[in-house]
């Protein structure tokens, strides 16, 4: 098998060599050809894609900044099966095939990555500049050696080694960019440098460093969610928010040592570090609506016109998150006789901290605004139309000062792992046969905590006059009209001037304080067997891992006899151990035709908030959460088949079912009776978490890669890069008669890149677009927020004025897509957001 995969690498070598090359290359003139830019990329991901052993997508290090990519999410989506959850227009976590992201495993090198969310399991990828990674590899389908927390599937970001390119090798970037919707500018660079060194060029070092910095604006209004007034569905506010020039900064390093002394030692060490700081500030207009048909002097489907009984307030938030991650590694590979034993240890350390995260509120009053507020609004298909209000809706003198709130928060993740494999030759069965074992050791220790605090201003009336800010204007094109802002600055000095006109709310300070702070400490302890049965042109991958998992939880219960002197007082404890047999095989039918069909098992364990005991007793209300939890199990089968080009290229067919038994729910259990967290309640509601039955998900996915190295002339440097997923989701949700899709599952995914490169020039077009997904699940299915459709557009050119100096030229969400939330159906709206278009241009130099 391996000689036909070597004979058919040559000839698609063979063909990328200009004609008057090849007879030289015959004659031993000429001992290496090197082909570098989109095709060369391409290629490289498509090789190592063919070699993998079960069915994966990868994307080469300089494919990655062939486009417009803040991050490594943003790299990874324009794969087959892949999208993004995004922030700001930013590509944030991987949904990969419409699993929600908290069931994919992110690893650093092969090691588990730790997650820096208070909430979640989740990773968050725009904290890694795309610059820092020497590939990423999305495997859709598992074998044993790796973990199997993976129901999505497992992405595993390498960063670059000196070995990697055998040469000294030093790359720097920089650029500047713009936003349509601010002028403030973004800037960002990057630097990279490494060689090998010493006796017999045995050692190697890789430093490479990222920064960046860019606008985080964006134009946000909200619905509040839906009422009925008059028979009429409509929004319950439109609450407008404006994003004001705030800095999203990203610092990256990597060092990377190698130490090679013999061709059976290989060890090296790993430091990979990244810092994203969001600053933000977020002013808030919200009039709600009028819920009296009585107020309305005419209403239906298409808007309204009311007369009074609407309310409004004005906000304002000013929040810094510094999330840092430290990812340390020392291990190695060392052949002993002709099996291979691998060591490796990793220490991941994530944090997030808020250190302010204040807001202040303001409401207006009839008496010193002038009157009620009157006006009109649209209520169309979709986002809704202009709203027009009576001229002291926006007058300062009508808000009064009402709260000053006060928040911090810090989260943190300390992961330590150990693993050690060891693989044997099993050549009696075939040259390629091999068994192979070992186990991986991961503890994890989570926790969060918060402080706040709610002060109630208490002195004599004080209008928003006295703090009035900025005045913004329309957004949406004219839709919507903000009016003045709150200056922190001066709320925040009135504030220190007169601490006694401001009551602290204890309630408040509890809830704030207390509410969200838990720690989840988990240890899994897991050992595998497996092997590779080389029959010639087809390999059989059996094998089997089972994981022991073991976890303490602890938490504060808020109640109305909580004191901010509470301790940990809620404790809960989980355990449990899961087999996982899997079979993966490889057929080579030809030297162009690769067959994988796999069958295999993964499991979903609870995010973090779920399992932690919390408890909060509101009223009647109760929030709870679920140690006892289930995790999540999934049956997964998959079929793909793929056709290399003789030339360059190829297509690929893949088809997979996953079955996931006890799926998580939010629930809300009506008319409850019984004590929560030492509190009596009767026919109270209760908000926790529960146990489904099952949920599958089918899916179909078509690859299609090719330059068009065939047309004469200069169009021989055109080349497409195409891909599009369909799925087909079905959850059963207790309490509902109809089955609905996944959470995060969009029906349809699509990609498509046309590039072209000649003579030194290069420029690339890519088109993404997702269909709709359900964002949360509602109490009932006209509650299930969705979020719309989306596409995007992005390009960048290039030109080569000298072999090492590159000028470049990119553009990003050229079609100014806005993000669409809607409740049930598009009808009903529920938020939009827009960020405009960018644009950056820069110089890259390579030696």
């Amino acid at each position: 098998m391996k000689s036909r995969y070597l004979l058919g690498a040559l000839m698609m070598s063979s063909c990328l060599v200009a004609p008057g090359m090849a007879a030289a290359q015959a004659q031993g003139e000429v001992d290496e050809v090197v082909i570098t830019g989109q095709r060369a990329t391409d290629r490289d991901s498509l090789e190592k894609k063919r070699e993998a052993t079960s069915a994966s997508e990868i994307v080469s290090g300089g494919e990655a900044g062939k486009l417009p990519d803040q991050n490594v999410a943003e790299s990874v989506r324009r794969l087959s099966g892949v999208s993004v959850a995004t922030d700001k227009g930013e590509g944030r976590y991987l949904i990969i095939r419409g699993i929600e992201p908290n069931l994919a495993n992110v690893t650093i090198n092969a090691q588990t990555a730790s997650a820096p969310e208070p909430e979640s399991r989740n990773v968050k990828l725009d904290d890694i500049p795309s610059a820092l990674i020497g590939s990423v590899q999305v495997v859709k389908s598992l074998t044993p050696d790796l973990d199997a927390n993976a129901i999505a599937g497992q992405v595993d970001i390498k960063t670059v080694t000196a070995f990697d390119r055998n040469r000294t090798i030093l790359n720097a970037r920089a650029a500047v960019g713009g936003f349509e919707i601010t002028d403030e500018n973004a800037y960002e660079g990057d630097f990279s440098a490494g060689t090998l060194f010493g006796p017999d060029k045995s050692f190697g070092v890789v430093v490479a460093l990222n920064w960046s910095e860019r606008p985080s604006d964006s134009e946000d209004v909200l619905s509040g969610g839906r009422q009925t007034v008059g028979g009429v569905d409509l929004p319950v506010e439109f609450d407008n928010r404006v994003y004001t020039p705030a800095l999203r900064t990203r610092t990256g390093a990597v060092v990377n040592l190698d130490w090679r002394p013999t061709d059976d030692i290989k060890a090296y060490a790993r430091v990979m570090y990244s810092k994203f700081d969001d600053n933000e500030v977020r002013n808030r207009t919200r009039f709600f609506l009028p819920t009296s048909a009585a107020s309305y002097s005419s209403l239906s489907e298409d808007g309204g016109t009311f007369t009074g009984g609407a309310s409004a307030r004005k906000l304002l938030r000013v929040r810094n998150e510094i999330t840092d991650t430290t990812t340390i590694a020392i291990g190695g590979e060392f052949n002993i006789g002709e099996s291979l034993l691998t060591l490796q240890a990793t220490h991941n350390l994530a944090t997030k901290e808020d250190p302010i995260r204040d807001e202040i509120e303001y409401r207006y009053n009839n008496t010193s605004g002038g009157g009620p507020i009157t006006g009109s609004f649209g209520n169309q298909d979709g986002m809704p139309g202009g709203v027009t209000l009576s001229a002291n809706a926006y007058n300062p003198a009508g808000y009064r000062l009402r709260s000053f709130k006060q928040v911090s928060r810090e989260a943190e993740e300390d992961l330590n792992q150990i693993r050690i494999d060891y693989q044997m030759p099993l050549s009696v069965l075939g040259d390629d046969s091999y068994l192979k074992f070992g186990a991986k050791w991961l503890d994890r220790d989570k926790f969060t905590d918060a402080t706040g605090e709610v002060f109630m201003y208490t002195g004599p009336t004080r209008t928003l006059t006295s703090e009035v800010g900025e005045t913004y204007g329309d957004t949406f094109g004219g839709k919507y009209l903000a009016g003045p802002s709150i200056s922190y600055s001066k709320v925040n000095a009135f504030f220190k001037a007169n601490p006694g006109l401001f009551d602290s709310d204890d309630d408040d300070q509890i809830v704030e304080t207390l509410g969200s702070d838990y720690r989840v400490q988990e240890t899994i302890t897991a050992a595998y067997l497996m092997a590779n049965l080389d029959f010639g042109d087809i390999s059989v991958i059996p094998g089997v891992r089972v994981e022991r998992t073991e976890g303490d939880t602890r938490a504060i219960a808020v109640t109305p006899t909580a004191t901010l002197a509470d301790d940990y007082n809620r404790f809960g404890s989980y355990s449990y151990t899961d087999v996982f047999p899997g079979l993966n095989l490889r057929w080579d039918v030809s030297e162009n035709i690769l067959v994988r069909a796999a069958i295999t098992t993964a499991i979903g364990r609870p995010e973090y908030f779920q399992l932690a005991p919390t408890v909060a007793v509101d009223g009647d209300d109760v929030s709870l959460g679920n140690p006892d939890l289930k995790p999540q199990q999934a049956l997964n089968l998959d079929f793909s088949l793929d056709y290399y080009f003789p030339d360059e290229g190829g297509f690929s067919v893949g088809l997979f079912h996953k079955k996931i038994d006890n799926p998580i729910f939010a629930s809300t259990l009506e008319d409850q009776t019984g004590t929560f967290g030492g509190v009596s309640i009767v026919n109270g509601d209760v908000f926790s978490f529960q146990n489904g039955t099952e949920a599958e998900v089918t899916g179909l996915e078509l690859n299609f890669q090719k330059p068009f190295t065939f047309l004469p002339g200069a169009l021989d440097g055109f080349g497409v890069n195409l891909n599009a997923t369909f799925l087909n989701g079905k959850l059963k949700v207790p309490g509902r008669s109809k089955e609905t899709s996944l959470p995060k599952q969009s029906d349809m995914l699509l990609s498509a890149q046309l590039y072209y490169e000649k003579a030194g020039f290069s420029a690339r077009v890519a088109y993404t677009y997702r269909s709709d997904y359900i964002d949360e699940l509602g109490a009932t299915a006209d509650e299930d927020l969705y979020f719309g459709e989306n596409q995007t557009i992005g390009v960048k050119a290039a030109y080569k004025v000298t072999k090492q100096l590159e000028v470049f030229a990119e553009g990003n969400n050229l079609n100014d897509e806005t993000d669409y939330y809607f409740y049930g159906n598009r009808h009903r709206f529920a938020e939009a957001e827009t960020y405009g278009r960018s644009w950056r241009v820069g110089l890259s130099f390579t030696y």
